[in-house]
């Protein structure tokens, strides 16, 4: 070797002394830049190719992991299943890599628990290590030093060690075997300016301090496309998200179209993405999750899977799936199995057209791929179950791969293939262990989409920007929480080593020390610097680091990112067209109006809500819920009453029953409810929770009798879960009414169940009436009504709630005209005639409304839309901000 090599302190340095061009040097010459893990890997490599030495193989990252796991595991016996394993396994790896950088030997009897029991893992890891052939990747390291400093390997004249904030002793080590052996070091630093212009930046909040980073990357590129800008944040991965949803809206608005999802972008980010967290990938990896095919999973997941593409027919089934998701909602349990869900689809396409067949066989196919795989197998076994696997599922899907899904793709299949050369730390797993190492190895590997030239904006973070020079730079996140970082000593090494050998991370005074290195590196990394700081982090007050006092703080400099919408919207208003949505088409001739009393409820509230659900047909996707939701619990209310008062047809009958009889007639309707549920549902509720299920039933339902038991006047039950049918304004309103019951004079008392605390009849005596389903009846249905009430079955004070033609027809229940009677006003409901009289008014009224269309969001109390399935749609967020938009 010849000439210089620089070996640089991170991969993009190295990166970009390659692509530079050398000054004063007319003819282009690749510079030989090296991090300097990877000129350690070269060499090591070299070695055992020549023969120089016989190295061990070296542990990546991941296998080392999984080596701390098995001995601290095997230190712990029977307890290890107490401990966080893998955490005590990362801080093992850690400690070990700083004794070997750090020249750190813990010893001594005044030694902490922790690092006694570091000491001993230490020395039965080097043990395996030695009996495999295996080292860790810093013990490599100083493996290669020796070897240099033996005399072996062809070294360049002079090396460089470019990037480097400080030296670690391992470092300096392999500075002193190349100067014994004759090689040139230099490791001054060398800044790319003399001196910069700096400024700070007070910002708002997070968010705003992003926007203001965006704005000043937007302004300065406008000014000049060929400049080198660079963003700076030592907490990247907490203001990546953002930072990138703002770059892509202001500089690159042609991303609304799906087609430009992957056009190259002016900017980059130094820090890439979990190879698990790409979409591509995580489908795979859920797939994979789902195989055994035995275990119970959430509903969620496999909704989840149906909802999204990257397998089998995503593009041409997407319909087909949705609906399935739908019915996997309506008819499984929360937990279920992938087998259920393939047993669902094909029951569905017993009485329709298949919903997706394609997806279904390849679920099919998937789920017994699987399992044949029921024994436990190595990692090299497994990599080809899984191969297979995902191969029946249709993975990756039916459409063309993006570049950017063939490169994620194609890194997955070298995690396979990593994966499959783990036999000798994992041995045989079973299915779902197999998964998780695969997920874990996935978790571990950084995607960073390849990338043709190099964009404007570097994104960094604060070790990746070393050496870097740009035109302008921006370092953002300079509060005194984040900025000097604070300490984070190895709980396994004893903190007095740690800080006498000044290890990264040590104190508080080792981090200030490097944060101040760092802090000098960047204000010469540039010709212009800007610092940027918080003020709050929500009701949290936030301060500046120590290390920007006495910059000149600029007033504002903050800006306006300028983005498509901000464009849009800037544009001439004789260009928009003005739509009033508050009118609807009217009812048409023939047109059914669905929802029953439901649509004239939703009238009343907002009439958006009825037209949107009830006239356009939108409504909520089911969200399942562990065990049973309360609309259910509320059916089988429903259900145990109707069943019990089939049975016990009048007030006589149920006074006329011993307490074992009512007893046994109670447990009677109970069982009948529930078997009546499962029926319906086609479901079987675990045995344990149906027998805590029946014993709540029968004691609501004994704590109810005790309320009918007390009504003063006898009656017959004359219909349960009775249905009716009326014609309003041309509206067919069709409904269900719990039950009615009839008096001696014949007279009818119609009942409704609530099972939910919260009731109000208060909107009887009002313009719009909001719960109207027994209005209706009584207004419209059936005129020989003495009253309508809701039975409000509670175990906590149960009760009648409502209004009566006249006192003690119903306990609780005042008649109107009676003195404690406070929703009718006696002055306009002077009897039961104008009560019903103004139902059947107002009934008319917002039926009206309906067929004429009227469509406005107008609600008297955010609260009534608390049942409303079409709130999106309503656009209320937007609504409220225009409204403080007017009002300001």
């Amino acid at each position: 070797m010849s000439d210089c090599l620089f070996l640089c302190a991170t991969t993009r340095l190295a990166q970009t002394l390659r692509g530079a061009l050398p000054a004063e040097q007319a003819v282009w010459r690749t510079r030989q830049a090296l991090a300097l893990g990877q000129w350690f890997a070269t060499l090591a490599d070299e070695a055992l190719l020549s023969g120089i030495a016989d190295l061990p193989q070296a542990l990546d990252a991941f296998s080392e992991r999984l080596l701390w796991e098995k001995v601290i595991a095997a230190s712990l016996t029977e307890a290890a299943p107490l401990f966080d394993i893998q955490g005590m396994a990362a801080s093992a790896a850690e400690a070990q890599a700083l004794a070997q950088v750090w020249k750190i030997k813990p010893g001594g009897s005044a030694l902490s628990d922790e690092a006694k029991l570091f000491i001993g893992w230490q020395a039965e890891f080097d043990k395996r290590c030695r009996s495999n052939g295996w080292i860790d990747p810093a013990g490599l390291q100083r493996h290669v030093i020796e070897l240099i400093a033996a005399g072996h390997f062809a070294l360049p004249e002079s090396v460089a060690f470019v990037g480097f904030d400080r030296y670690t002793p391992l470092e300096r080590d392999l500075m002193a075997a190349l100067t014994a052996r004759g090689v040139s070091v230099q490791n001054e630093a060398k800044f790319p300016v003399d001196r910069s212009r700096q400024q700070v930046v007070a910002c708002a909040d997070g968010d705003a301090e992003c926007a203001a980073v965006v704005a000043w990357a937007q302004a300065k590129l406008a000014a000049n496309p060929a400049c080198r800008l660079g963003i700076v944040a030592p907490d990247l991965a907490g203001v990546r998200d953002r930072l990138e949803f703002l770059l892509d809206d202001a500089l690159h608005p042609a991303l609304i179209r799906p087609d430009a999802a992957e056009v190259p972008r002016a900017f980059n980010f130094s820090l890439g993405r979990a190879l698990a967290d790409l979409p591509l990938i995580r489908i795979a990896l859920d797939l994979l999750a789902l195989g055994s095919g035995r275990a119970k999973v959430e509903q969620s997941r496999l909704s989840a899977l149906l909802l999204a593409g990257g397998w089998s027919a995503a593009e041409g089934e997407a319909d087909g799936r949705a609906r399935l998701d739908a019915a996997l909602r309506r008819d499984l349990p929360y937990f279920t199995t992938l087998p259920a869900l393939v047993r669902l689809a094909r029951r569905l396409a017993e009485s329709e057209p298949p919903l997706c067949p394609q997806t279904v066989d390849a679920l099919d196919a998937f789920a017994e791929t699987a399992a044949a795989a029921s024994r436990k197998l190595p990692p090299g076994q497994w990599a080809g179950v899984f191969r297979n696997c995902l191969k029946a599922a249709g993975w990756p899907g039916d459409r063309p791969l993006s570049s950017h899904e063939f490169q994620a793709r194609r890194a997955f299949g070298e995690v396979l293939d990593g994966f499959g050369r783990l036999d000798g730390l994992l041995g045989p797993l079973a299915f779902a262990e197999a998964v998780r190492r695969l997920s874990q190895l996935c978790r571990q590997r950084l995607f960073q989409p390849e990338t043709r030239g190099r964009p404007a904006i570097q994104v960094l973070g604060v070790l990746e920007s070393a050496g870097l020079e740009f035109d302008a730079l921006w370092v953002m996140g300079m509060n005194d929480d984040l900025w000097p970082p604070p300490p984070r000593p190895n709980p396994l090494l004893p903190a007095e080593l740690l800080r006498a050998a000044g290890a990264a991370h040590a104190s508080a005074e080792v981090e200030l020390d490097f944060a101040q290195r760092v802090h000098a590196r960047l204000a010469r990394s540039a010709p212009e610097v800007t610092f940027s700081f918080a003020q709050a982090d929500g009701n949290r007050v936030l301060r500046p680091s120590p290390l920007i006092a006495g910059i000149p703080l600029v007033a504002d400099a903050s800006g306006d990112v300028v983005t498509l919408a901000r464009q849009m919207a800037g544009e001439s208003a004789s260009a928009l067209a003005l739509i009033d949505d508050a009118m609807a088409p009217p009812v048409g001739e023939g047109e059914k109006v669905s929802g029953g009393s439901w649509v004239l409820r939703a009238q009343a509230i907002c009439p958006a809500w009825a037209y949107f659900q009830f006239r356009l047909g939108g409504e909520a996707m089911d969200e399942p819920v562990e065990g049973l939701d309360p609309a259910a619990r509320g059916t089988l209310v429903h259900e145990a009453l109707e069943a019990f008062w089939t049975a016990i047809r009048s007030s006589d009958a149920l006074a006329a029953l011993s307490e074992s009889s009512r007893q046994q007639a109670i447990a009677e309707a109970v069982t009948k409810a529930l078997q009546t549920f499962e029926l319906d549902r086609r479901i079987s509720l675990p045995a344990r929770f149906r027998e805590l299920e029946a014993a709540r039933l029968a004691k609501l339902i004994e704590v109810w009798l005790q309320v009918e038991a007390k009504r003063g006047q006898s009656f017959d039950v004359i219909a349960c879960e009775a249905p009716a049918e009326v014609e309003i304004e041309g509206i067919r309103v069709k409904m269900i009414v719990d039950r009615i019951d009839q008096l001696a004079d014949g007279r009818q008392v119609i009942i409704d169940y609530k099972t939910g605390a919260s009731i109000d009849t208060k909107n009887w005596a009002e313009q719009r009436i909001t719960e109207p389903q027994l209005p209706i009846y009584a207004a419209l249905v059936n005129e020989d009504v003495a009253a309508v009430v809701f039975a409000k079955v509670l175990l906590d004070k149960p009760a009648f709630a409502g209004v009566a033609d006249e006192k003690d027809i119903l306990p609780g229940v005042q008649g109107i005209g009676d003195d404690k009677q406070k929703v009718f006003d006696p002055a306009e409901f002077p009897d039961w005639i104008a009560v019903i009289t103004h139902w059947r008014e107002r009934l008319h009224a917002v039926a009206k409304e309906v067929k004429m269309g009227q469509a406005g969001v107008v609600f008297a109390d955010e609260k009534g839309l608390q049942y409303c399935e079409v709130l999106p749609l309503l656009r209320l967020p937007e609504r409220r901000r225009l409204l403080m938009e007017t009002r300001g």
